[in-house]
């Protein structure tokens, strides 16, 4: 028992001495042009950053498309209020106005949120 113990243990030493001898060592330009392959690899690879753009986006949208409407808004209700009087800011044709232009602004916000949604996924089929 001990004996095949041993004589396994030789037999063990004698493959990893031989395989040590036949191993190739790789020559330093080989090793340069891998090393180069790689980090332009990882260079031309996109970030994971691009998502957190995303959700910043979504609120530069958001902000920049309803603020322009409150800003629209702010000018409408003042030259009204100016050039017609307080009693026409509660009229049903001004009211109706003011409803179609938050309408017309909301309706922009609605098609950048689809764009960027269809811009995504085309994205994600893309990769």
């Amino acid at each position: 028992m001990m004996e095949e113990k041993k004589h396994t243990q030789n037999e063990e030493h004698l493959i990893r001495g031989m395989m040590q001898g036949a191993k190739l060592k790789a020559s330093d330009n080989l090793k340069y042009r891998i090393m180069q392959q790689i980090e332009t690899e990882q260079a031309l690879t996109p970030s994971k950053i691009s998502d957190r753009k995303e959700s910043g986006n979504i609120l530069k949208e958001f902000g920049s498309i309803f603020g322009t409407m409150y800003g629209v808004l702010a000018v409408m209700i003042a030259a009204t209020y100016f050039l017609f009087g307080q009693e026409y800011l509660f009229s049903p044709q001004f009211l109706g106005t003011v409803i179609l232009v938050a309408s017309v602004f909301s309706l922009l916000w609605l098609i950048s949120r689809l764009d960027s949604h269809l811009q995504r996924k085309k994205k994600i089929e893309n990769k």
